[in-house]
């Protein structure tokens, strides 16, 4: 029987590694996000002295599945790594080159070579995440092509959603609490809990920090929920006869109409250690699709590389 790795489709971005190299990541800025004001995740092993832990999306009031590596001295690739986390989680093969592993930080991603040795000095930390947003017609299919995928992308979506980690075209605290009654519902329906106790849970819980931190005593706390109640209720029904998938992809894609554009990634592009232009990679962006240069202070669009957009795309 061949090995979870034999079965994932080789895809070839020789090239267009060689032309991210010439990239260096932006002072202050996020290569994953392309934004600078993204918070932390704090370590969720942080226990564990040495080896290497992968840490990996997962729902409220759900245990981890972290993957954890105590082979002491022994020396991994990244892409290997990312590969045994994918495997773990039960995603299936197909779709493993979509995902990558990012620093703890989640300010850079790790190369797919890149040499990481599980050292009994220190703890090395990872995070599994999708690299390779699916566009919107695949997002539709992804339920049904690989369910356990599609889920961790909610989960990443969620994360990043809660975290302050997304930037947006227009944002609103509107918004904000309507996607988090939109949350609500759905973990309602796959917890199987009724309204009633629905409605006794914290709305805090599904809600971005920056928003969570405007109701912080007793009362505040008392009136967010009070403003949650009748907003849940009609949310709740709305979505009674509505699958799980449609909640999720519902909360999914009204995140990522809000945002600029999620999954963007932004580089510095230097010679001689002066910055001569900026570089974003966003191959499904419904304007400029592909990788974008922008040159000089007033970011205008240089240039077009629909040969990079191609390999990155099709992986040929």
């Amino acid at each position: 029987m061949s090995s979870f790795i034999d079965q994932i489709p080789f895809i070839t971005v020789a090239s267009f590694d060689i032309f991210m190299r010439t990239m260096k990541k932006s002072e202050g800025k996020r290569t994953i996000f392309g934004r600078g004001s993204a918070a932390k995740q704090p370590a969720s092993l942080a226990q564990t002295p040495s080896g290497i832990v992968v840490r990996t999306y997962s729902d409220l009031n759900c245990p981890n599945n972290d993957l954890i590596v105590d082979d002491l001295g022994k020396t991994f690739d990244a892409e290997q790594l990312c590969y045994m986390a994918v495997e773990k989680l039960e995603i299936g093969p197909l779709v493993a080159p979509l995902f990558a592993l990012a620093h703890a930080s989640l300010e850079l991603w790790c190369s797919p070579n890149e040499k990481i040795l599980c050292s009994k000095d220190c703890l090395r930390e990872f995070v599994l995440r999708i690299r390779f947003i699916p566009p919107e017609v695949t997002l539709d299919k992804l339920p049904h092509i690989d369910s356990r995928m599609f889920d961790y992308l909610f989960q990443q979506i969620r994360s990043d959603f809660i975290n302050d980690r997304i930037d947006y075209r227009d944002k609103s605290e509107e918004q904000e609490l309507g996607l988090g009654v939109v949350d609500m519902v759905r973990y309602g329906k796959q917890r199987e809990i009724s309204l009633n106790d629905l409605q006794g849970l914290g709305p805090r819980d599904f809600i971005p920090t920056g928003a969570k931190n405007k109701y912080r005593n007793i009362i505040e706390k008392k009136r967010l929920q009070m403003n949650f109640k009748p907003y849940l209720e009609g949310q709740h029904n709305l979505y009674k006869t509505d699958s799980i998938v449609k909640v999720q992809l519902t909360y999914m894609k009204s995140i990522m109409h809000y945002a600029k554009h999620y999954g963007m990634e932004k580089f510095k592009i230097t010679v001689n250690g002066s910055d001569i232009a900026s570089a974003e990679v966003k191959p499904y962006d419904s304007q400029f699709p592909g990788l974008n240069i922008h040159e000089g202070k007033d970011g205008k669009v240089m240039k077009m590389v629909s040969h990079f957009l191609n390999m990155y795309c099709s992986g040929s």
